[in-house]
């Protein structure tokens, strides 16, 4: 005769044996990990002492790199913004852009399909116009600059383990421009091969 509490035990550890077989389906189907493009739409806010001379504007950006484990992947990032110029006048109306390209690195994790990471790099920036150096952000004839730059970003892998969507924001640093410092935020779309 099997007794009651037997049949209990018996039934709860089959019914944690279903729960732990579904979490393992889901993680037979991981996110994919290999070289990788991600582009990225979104906006650049200049801070500090460069934020009365220069207006938010839209920023687009283009990722390009490897994962070289689950957890570090390795890239490079080209990204360009456009901003009018709120100097004193004369001149009113002006616009300048910012292009950067840089070499990058990322640390990430997981859990399920959400994703975050931290990421960071350095590289150069070029600045389309003389309009600041009216305000002495940037000395006459100054067009380049060292970059640095830090951020962070969540991710959702979406039903195809190739594609990713998310969310990010990096600070960064040009140190020429008179330590011009801005903030930047994207949503991208991620694809890994």
């Amino acid at each position: 005769m099997i007794r009651p509490a037997v049949v209990s035990l018996a039934a709860r550890i089959a019914f944690v044996a279903s729960l732990a077989s579904t979490g393992v389906a889901a993680a037979d189907r991981p996110a994919a990990v290999g070289w990788y493009a991600e582009g990225g739409l979104g906006a650049t806010k200049f801070v500090g002492k460069v934020a009365k001379d220069a207006d938010l504007g839209p920023a687009l950006d283009l990722h390009v790199g490897r994962d070289l484990f689950s957890w570090l992947a390795v890239g490079v990032v080209v990204e360009a913004s456009s901003h009018q110029a709120t100097v004193p006048p004369p001149p009113v109306g002006e616009f300048f852009q910012l292009y950067r390209g840089a070499a990058e690195a990322r640390l990430a994790g997981r859990l399920d399909r959400f994703g975050g990471f931290l990421e960071g790099g350095a590289g150069a920036t070029m600045i389309s116009s003389n309009i600041l150096g009216q305000v002495k952000i940037t000395d006459p004839g100054e067009h380049f600059s060292i970059l640095f730059f830090a951020g962070a970003g969540i991710e959702y892998q979406l039903e195809n383990r190739h594609y990713a969507v998310g969310l990010a924001g990096d600070g960064f640093l040009v140190p020429q421009f008179s330590a011009m410092r801005a903030l930047d935020g994207r949503a991208f779309l991620r694809y890994t091969y």
